[in-house]
């Protein structure tokens, strides 16, 4: 690999201070993957143990894989999105220069999967970026901090053909911006510049478009847009019948293939769609969770199916007007709010949004008022997206 000091009249991409040091990243790589492998010819046990942990860790990653789409047909995005894709793939993304796609819509829509399999069948090689963690190096290998990492993968992907890369058109895809980009949107905005004058390789941010999530609007300002021409595809939420379509086909696949474990019934797939909210993943996860097999000893399985359905408005009145049983001097509440707060984990922020717009009308005094917005504003803390900037100022991201 060519240095960077070596490219620095080449481009200008050195002016971003990348420095690669690669030679020596690579002699310390061969000694510790001699060393693991060492450890592990001289520690079989523990190398059984591991294999025998992670073997349940690989069933439900089967699982999940087995319900991936792997044609255009089986996508839960609507046709009219789909043709959209399609046609920033075939015309803008093929024109030899650099584009940017900004790709949009509700958290679980199928936005990433649809651009994958969409850029698969269009003969597209995607090359996803993956956030790094930040760790230290030894004393003579450079620190590379979030923003080097980045841009060392833009050049990377932009400038060198993968020797097992079997399509001659790339694209680049990023679902997971770095975080310092959150707090630096200006520096942000530079490399996206530098990439639009030195790139070659089409660009895709995949972000999710709500209330919750404000960044892309930071990150992508309506005067960067037009600067840069990014072009913008917003994706709905899926609507009930393909949602409904997709859990026929997902049945099938697991009651075939994973029968031992899972039992996907109709009454399942109608309690589940009965809870969706459009979200395609929550779905998916909600199905294998609720259709896992109970074991013969009659034991309780918190993932497995429940005796009934609760919606979410009714589940947000079982908070807002709780009932209770009366036993002389003491009472309970009929539901157990442990039990509510199972029904809606993977709904948890919808299910707390709600919350906070409907407690008030139930409240009667000033008092019952500052105790629950006291309750909320601590729940709204300890469970607030890691990406938020209040969060980010305090360096708890």
């Amino acid at each position: 690999m060519i240095p960077m000091k070596k490219m620095k009249n080449e481009s200008g991409w050195a002016e971003l201070g990348l420095n690669f040091s690669l030679a020596r990243a690579t002699s310390s790589s061969a000694k510790a993957e001699k060393t693991v492998e060492n450890k592990i010819e001289t520690d079989d046990d523990n190398f059984e143990l591991f294999d025998a942990k992670s073997r349940k860790t690989k069933d439900l990653s089967g699982i999940l894989e087995a319900c991936r789409p792997t044609k255009a047909a089986e996508l839960s995005v609507s046709k009219q999105k789909q043709n959209e894709i399609v046609e920033w793939l075939t015309s803008e993304a093929t024109t030899g220069r650099s584009r940017i796609l900004l790709l949009s819509g509700t958290s679980g829509s199928g936005k990433t999967i649809a651009l994958k399999v969409l850029a698969e069948e269009y003969d597209f090689n995607v090359i996803e970026w993956i956030s790094p963690i930040d760790s230290a190096y030894s004393n003579d290998i450079k620190y590379l901090n979030q923003n080097d990492k980045f841009v060392e993968f833009l050049v990377r992907v932009t400038r060198y053909n993968s020797v097992f890369g079997r399509s001659r058109k790339r694209l680049l895809l990023v679902k997971d911006i770095p975080n310092i980009y959150f707090m630096d949107t200006n520096g942000f905005h530079e490399v996206l510049r530098q990439y639009m004058k030195l790139g070659r390789q089409p660009l895709v941010f995949v972000c999710a478009d709500s209330e919750s999530s404000r960044m892309m609007y930071s990150l992508f300002p309506p005067e960067i847009v037009e600067e840069l021409e990014i072009d913008r595809i917003n994706i709905p939420s899926t609507t009930p019948t393909a949602m409904k379509n997709m859990l026929k086909r997902i049945s099938k696949i697991l009651n075939a293939k994973f029968g031992d474990l899972i039992d996907v019934t109709q009454s399942v797939i109608d309690e589940v769609l009965s809870n969706s909210i459009g979200d395609v993943r929550s779905t998916i996860l909600n199905t294998i969770f609720a259709s896992l097999k109970v074991s013969n000893d009659g034991s309780k399985n918190d993932c497995g199916s429940r005796e009934e359905s609760l919606g979410l408005l009714h589940g947000i009145g079982r908070v807002i007007n709780p009932k209770r049983i009366v036993d002389g001097n003491k009472w309970k509440f009929t539901h157990d709010p442990d039990d509510i707060a199972a029904y809606f984990r993977s709904q948890s922020r919808i299910f707390f949004n709600f919350l906070q717009e409907n407690y008030l009308n139930t409240m009667e005094k000033i008092e019952q008022v500052e105790r629950c917005a006291e309750i909320l504003s601590l729940a709204d803390t300890i469970s607030i997206e890691y990406r938020e900037a209040n969060l980010i100022n305090v360096n708890l991201s």
